[in-house]
């Protein structure tokens, strides 16, 4: 008997402490820097960019059109380097994984385009 009362009471103790723990939740709106701003949407229009070169650089190979396709890895390189300065940019205005980010930012914008 006196098992049961003692593990009953320790059981509603630590189910008590637990609930005060995260009853406490304040939400903070954050409001983001516009350069942070304009940067992230600088990098994801970069990475759509890039996206989109491969996939018609691919497909100018399919069709052995090796000379646009020659113009369009150079497109993809001036797309990567201007996702690098990018990150560099965003790296030191405090954003941590700007490429990540953007990558998810891109998908949330896709699958609600799609609905």
């Amino acid at each position: 008997m006196k098992k049961t009362v003692f593990l009953l009471a320790s059981g509603l103790f630590f189910t008590v402490a637990a609930m005060a723990q995260t009853g406490a939740t304040t939400s903070t709106t954050t409001t983001q820097n516009p350069a942070v701003k304009s940067g992230m949407k600088d990098m994801r229009h970069d990475i759509r960019d890039e996206r989109k070169d491969k996939r018609q650089r691919a497909e100018a190979l399919e069709n052995g059109n090796k000379a646009r396709a020659n113009k369009l890895t150079k497109d993809i390189h001036s797309d990567q380097k201007d996702i690098n300065q990018d990150k560099k940019q965003l790296q030191s205005e405090g954003v941590k994984h700007p490429i990540k980010r953007a990558d998810r930012q891109i998908h949330k914008q896709n699958m609600a385009h799609k609905g």
